[in-house]
């Protein structure tokens, strides 16, 4: 019952932010950045003061802190990190920290696994032996890594051959299973950020530009790619994704079967010279720069993710019946990412820089700024292994199994990942303004047995491994703060869990008190030796960190 007690006095609780929830390059940051920036930030403005829209203030530092460390590398800042960003006094610390993150592994790491759930989702079930998920992110990785433009990394992917064990890429290709049909529509959903696939069957009503035989020209590029398992000792080891000399696209279209010619009807283009392999062929065309469309629905997918709300929305949705919010921002945006060569990480540089992206989530007024006028940012769920990563980040479980299993911690961290992934997992791109926490998501956080484990003192928890010195108890409520919502407690904070602390020590002086900080640490390691009374109430501190909605969303 105490837990409760002191989840109730967290000041921005699971109900209250679903409630808000629902009301609605190069090294150096050139000048040409910066003047982009500036663009982006008077055509928002602009748009605000048309529609008489006030802007919520700034961001702290905290939340800006938590908020690019989340969206650039899927996780919370180290500690360290956390106390030397919030004491550092330079004006400029913000752009190197974007920087520092762009750069680090931690970038491409996550990244891959944002575009692994994009490309083929989250099931592995259909994307072959799980070995072909993990290469799939590996070959992501080194592109992110090594920042290959994204023209270039998508035309390796489309044309991508051979085992899906040397070759991450061919995974694609497995998970849709060669068909043409779910190809055509997978691939012009995730990089035209348009529906095709309503035009399977008939012309598509919910868009008329689409006729059934586009559907088909499109899918006829594909019409040749085949997958066969490859088998090592009567077990598939891996899948194999080649091109036959033969194979074309039938539809049925009034109960007679015709073949339909590969040909580009997404964009209007004219190559000097078509290549002959079909494959190859679609991807100069998809990728080509005078195919605007490549290039704005990726724009538009990235300020989608940043934002929780995308420019034109949903993200594929592309169509003359829904334009784009602000179409100046979208415009300039796309512009700039064709002329510096689809460079990824300038692109989110730009995006991480702007006013609308560096906004508190604190509304201005009574009523809050809805999602797509970009004047608030946006509560936004974690995605499963954002909460996964956080998870183990502030409570330490990731210091304690790197120590004691650094050779199963990957394996353990699948493991552990997937049984989030299916509790937390309620869509690959959740609305902002729709989510709802369900009872079994809520029960996990307060009373599954690992995450109980995590916040207990047994294990030796480098977290509550500083109980055994001599700071005081501010200091040691600090050091939770900082883990979980990478902050200082306020005052109200300080004050009501300090007392809780102080009448949770008085209250049980029947307990064995260990005393010295080998006897305290003995008990952390043991687990079932009793604990010191202040440990079991700061305990209790840590889980109504965890289980509030600060630690559970992106603000």
């Amino acid at each position: 019952m105490r837990r409760w007690l002191i989840a109730i006095t967290m000041p921005l609780t699971l109900a209250w932010v679903v409630a808000l929830a629902q009301t609605n390059g190069t090294k150096e940051n050139p000048a040409d950045e910066q003047r982009l920036v500036q663009t982006i930030n008077a055509a928002l403005a602009r748009y605000w003061y048309e529609h008489q829209i006030k802007p919520a203030p700034p961001a702290s530092d905290a939340e800006f802190l938590r908020r690019v460390y989340l969206d650039l590398t899927g996780n919370l800042p180290p500690e360290e990190v956390t106390r030397q960003f919030l004491a550092d006094r330079s004006p400029d610390k913000q752009r190197k920290l974007i920087e520092q993150l762009l750069d680090s592994p931690d970038y491409a790491k996550w990244w891959a696994t944002v575009w692994r759930i994009w490309l083929v989702g989250r099931d592995s079930r259909r994307a072959g032996v799980p070995g072909a998920i993990a290469a799939l992110e590996s070959w992501l990785q080194d592109k992110f890594a090594q920042n290959v433009p994204y023209d270039r990394w998508v035309y390796e992917l489309l044309t991508a051959t051979g085992r899906t064990d040397e070759n991450g890429a061919a995974t694609f290709f497995v998970k849709y299973e060669a068909k043409p049909e779910e190809l055509a529509g997978a691939i012009s959903r995730i990089f035209l950020g348009t529906q095709i696939q309503c035009a399977q069957c008939h012309d598509a009503f919910n868009d008329p530009r689409w006729k059934q035989t586009d559907f088909w020209s499109v899918a006829a590029y594909f019409a040749r790619v085949r997958v066969r398992p490859v088998r090592e000792q009567n077990r598939i080891v891996a899948f194999e994704v080649w091109d036959a000399p033969r194979g074309e696209a039938f539809m049925e279209r009034n109960g007679q079967r015709q073949m339909v010619s590969p040909k580009f009807v997404l964009v209007n283009l004219t190559l000097p010279e078509e290549p002959l392999e079909r494959r190859a062929a679609f991807a100069t065309y998809l990728t080509h720069p005078q195919n605007r469309l490549f290039a704005q629905a990726l724009v538009n997918r990235y300020w989608a993710y940043f934002f929780g709300h995308g420019l034109v929305h949903p993200i594929d949705d592309f169509r003359p019946e829904n334009p784009p919010v602000i179409p100046e921002v979208l415009e300039k945006l796309t512009d700039d990412f064709i002329a510096n060569g689809y460079d990824l990480k300038r692109l989110i540089r730009i995006i991480v820089s702007t006013r609308a992206y560096q906004l508190s989530c604190q509304a201005p007024s009574s009523k809050p700024n809805s999602p797509e006028t970009f004047a608030q940012a946006q509560l936004r769920p974690l995605m499963p292994e954002q909460l996964f990563n956080a998870f183990l980040r502030a409570t330490g479980v990731e210091e304690v199994l790197k120590e004691r299993a650094p050779r199963l911690y990957e394996q353990l961290q699948q493991f552990m990942v997937r049984r989030f992934v299916v509790v937390f997992n309620t869509d690959e791109e959740p609305d902002v303004a729709t989510f709802e926490q369900t009872i079994q998501q809520a029960l996990m956080l307060m009373n599954n047995e690992q995450v109980q484990r995590a916040v207990r003192l047994a294990g030796g928890l480098p977290l509550f491994r500083a109980l055994t010195d001599e700071r005081s108890d501010e200091e040691h409520l600090n050091t939770l703060f900082l883990r979980f919502y990478c902050r200082y407690p306020t005052p109200d904070e300080q004050r009501v869990m300090l007392e809780h602390v102080r009448q949770f020590v008085a209250g049980t002086n029947r307990v064995p008190v260990l005393r010295g900080r080998r006897d305290i640490g003995l008990a952390m390691m043991a687990g079932n030796v009793p604990l010191p009374p202040k440990a079991q109430a700061f305990e209790d501190i840590a889980w109504a960190l965890l289980n509030s909605g600060e630690f559970l969303f992106n603000h």
